[in-house]
């Protein structure tokens, strides 16, 4: 889960982040921060956000600016602002809570456990059979040599190789792509692909069992068997947990 913290004020910024940290870490593995409206419309842009911690005004511009430059998002917001007279504003813009400056630690917590649940409620309900709908789509590969169209149910792991990215297919092909491990990371988001180590990026819809000896490895049902990196298994098992587990 990923969170975006937008405040012009560094001091109260890096409190947010740092009670973020503190109570919700395991949640929320990721915690950007900016300062600007343009700041957080390309953050947006760029990566996939379940929780938005806004201040609203922010200089000569409000954060509401925001939402006419991005896409329909199914973010969570959360208005953190030291100004009573944007409560209705913020209601158009289908804000989840509210919080006044100075930030109660325990008015925020409260807002954040609702939030979350929520979240992970709407995750749950989709999951795997959401997966599957969008691994229909199909994922241009641009190889060596050719440019080839394969679906997104067709992958069973992608690995990095050097500058290249190597793509394991269901029927033995492998497919040598000129674009980082990183590239693919950032396009497969919410798609049932998980980064499972430095090295690998794996299709959890193709997992054969997991093995919990000696750490973490995942058997693909390729047959072949994937370690996980010591730093993403906590998050991968929440993976599970939250979207295959039934």
């Amino acid at each position: 889960m990923k969170a975006l913290i937008l405040d012009d004020n560094p001091k109260i910024s890096s409190m947010i982040q740092s009670l973020l940290e503190k109570y919700f870490s395991k949640s929320i593995p990721q915690i950007d921060t900016v300062a600007t409206v343009k700041q957080a419309v390309e953050a947006i842009q760029h990566n996939v956000y379940q929780l938005f911690l806004f201040d609203i005004h922010l200089g000569k511009e409000t954060s509401f600016e925001i939402f006419s430059q991005i896409e329909k998002t199914n973010a969570k917001v959360i208005f953190i602002t030291g100004h009573e007279k944007y409560a209705i504003e913020a209601i158009k813009h289908k804000a989840f809570d509210y919080i006044l400056k100075p930030i109660n630690i325990t008015e925020f917590k409260t807002a954040i456990e609702k939030a979350l649940e929520v979240i992970q409620k709407e995750q749950k309900a989709g999951s795997a059979n959401d997966f599957r709908i969008k691994q229909e789509n199909s994922l241009m590969l641009r190889a060596l040599d050719s440019i080839k169209l394969v679906r997104l149910n067709e992958v069973v792991y992608l690995e990095a190789s050097g500058p290249y990215t190597d793509v394991y297919l269901d029927n033995g092909e492998k497919i040598t792509v000129t674009k980082h491990l990183k590239d693919f990371e950032n396009k497969l988001e919410e798609t049932g692909f998980f980064r499972v180590h430095n090295s690998f990026i794996i299709n959890t819809l193709k997992i054969n069992k997991i093995v919990k000896k000696d750490g973490l490895t995942v058997e693909m049902n390729s047959k072949k068997s994937i370690v996980l990196s010591t730093r993403r298994k906590e998050e991968f098992l929440r993976f599970i947990e939250n979207f295959l587990e039934i």
